[in-house]
Order: C-alpha cells, then structure tokens, then sequence
C-alpha cells in the first residue's frame, strides 16, 4: 500500500497525487490518499476531480506504526539528519528533502509507504501523462458562466495569462518572487510575433494591478468566473487556451502541463520557481 498525504493548494494536491500514482503504477501497489482537515490550511480539493482512487485515510483510523512515523518529534530527528526515508515496521516513511529533485524516488520499494511531501517534478510522473489528464478533469457539471468562457475560448486563437500576486506579496520563500510587466510584456509580444490575431484570457486574484499596467484592449479579455470551483474552473479554462503565459506558479503550471494542443506555446519564467526536472524542454523561458 501507498500512502500520500495531501496538503497545500489545488496545485500542490495535484503533484502529490500525480507523483503517487505513478509510485503506485510502478510497484503495483494500491494508493490511498491521507487528509488530515484539522491540519489543512487549504481544503481537499481533489475530491472534486476524476480520480481512480478515492480511498481516504483519516488520523483517527491510522496505524500505531503509522503514528509513530508521522510523529513529528520523529520527522524532525530524521530531518536534522537529513534522511529523505526511514522504517518502523512494516512501513517506510520517504519525504521531500528539499525543493530539489530526489533520484532516489524512483528506487523506493517496500511494502507499505507513506509520502510526504509536494514533489513537484514532471520527472516522477511524466510516464503516466494520458491517464492523469484524465484523471484532472472535472468531475462536476461546470457552470453556466464558465461554459460561456470555454466556447469563447475555443472560438478563438486564445492564450490563457495567469498572474499570481496576492499570498506572493507576505512570502520570503525564494520561489514566491512578484513578477514584473516586463515579463508579461515580454511573453505578449513573443505570441504577437507568432500567432495570428491572439485572444488573451487573463487569470488573477490582481486584476487593478493587471489593468493599471497594461488596461483595456480589444484582445484582452479578463475571467472573472467565482463558482464554486474557482480554482478548478480556472486551471480547466487555462488548459483549454491554445497556448498559455504561466506565473512562477504550480498552479498555472498545470494549465500549462494539461494542454492538449500539439502546437501550444507554453511561456515560463526563466528564473527558478520550482525544483531542477520541473519545466519540460519544449516550453519557452523568458526574462523576468
């Protein structure tokens, strides 16, 4: 059996499952999800997509030997000694160590794991692509308002935008840098020189920041959904775009990674924003 604990945002949820399954694929084992909602400080939002798996593991129905694992005494112990894995009976417990791209993720082998960590690298689950954009899509009948964006996004040469600056502003995390309008700037004219007549669909929780740099054109289009869904509703319109000007974020990441257009243009920023393996060769870099 695999376990791996979901935590953080929507974007988040979907590396660790991603990288789950394609663990559990790979040792033909069974995986199971662990949420713990009195830990959370975002809600379980997988549950709203179409996944395979839809085992849950609560605290309250965990293993002694499990317990002991995730213990937090214990998880601090094995960190100072900078062991990416451990075992307790019949359990191996394998976290991230860092933001960095852990080799030893692809040896892993035991009869029972438990995951612990956001794993945001292409590498562990690029394998298993076909399965797993299936597997992120909604499961819901989305809303009226989102199925107007969607047919005016597929009307069109259309180029989802996304812009991440709220949380971004309070964080001293070294990937959570404010990108600039040059950036954008930049990325608009990339597509201007290579797309004939582009639509761009603008995503953000900023939009007086978008529209006090760079306002109102006839080509902008600025998507202001707020269903029930809003984060799933968003990365489904993004990954619907043509092609798609991402944010240093996993969130737009996977708008990015979800296209199916064979000829899509994904633009990121050329500065670090995710751990080394993250950024498929294909995808453009720009300047910050």
């Amino acid at each position: 059996m695999i376990v791996v604990k979901i935590a953080g945002g929507l974007g988040n949820q979907m590396f660790e499952y991603a990288s789950a399954w394609a663990l559990s694929k790979r040792l033909q084992q069974p995986l199971v999800l662990f949420v713990n909602e009195k830990e959370k400080d975002r809600p379980f939002r997988l549950k709203q997509l179409k996944l395979s798996v839809k085992s849950i593991l609560r605290p309250e129905q965990m293993s002694f030997a499990l317990k002991v694992l995730i213990n937090k005494q214990v998880k601090s112990l094995f960190k100072r000694l900078h062991k990416s894995n451990y075992r307790f009976e019949d359990w191996l417990y394998f976290r991230q160590l860092n933001d960095k791209f852990q080799e030893d993720f692809f040896t892993v082998d035991a009869p029972n794991i438990f995951l612990d960590g956001y794993f945001q690298c292409e590498s562990y689950f690029r394998d298993c692509r076909t399965e797993l954009v299936e597997q992120f899509k909604p499961s819901y009948e989305i809303e009226p308002v989102c199925k107007q964006v969607l047919e005016q996004i597929k009307s069109c040469n259309s180029v989802a935008v996304h812009v991440r600056r709220g949380d971004f502003q309070q964080s001293s995390h070294r990937f959570h840098y404010l990108l600039t309008g040059d950036y954008y700037r930049r990325a608009i004219a990339y597509m201007k020189e290579r797309l004939e007549d582009p639509q761009f669909f603008w995503f953000s929780e900023d939009f007086d920041w978008i529209q006090e740099n760079f306002g109102n054109k006839k080509e902008f289009h600025f998507v202001k959904t707020k269903t029930a869904n809003a984060d799933i509703d968003d990365i489904m319109l993004m990954k619907n775009c043509r092609h798609i000007i991402t944010a240093n974020s996993s969130f737009s990441w996977w708008g990015a990674w979800l296209n199916e257009y064979d000829d899509a243009i994904r633009i990121v920023p050329d500065k670090e924003f995710m751990p080394e393996g993250s950024i498929p060769e294909t995808w453009v870099k720009l300047p910050v």
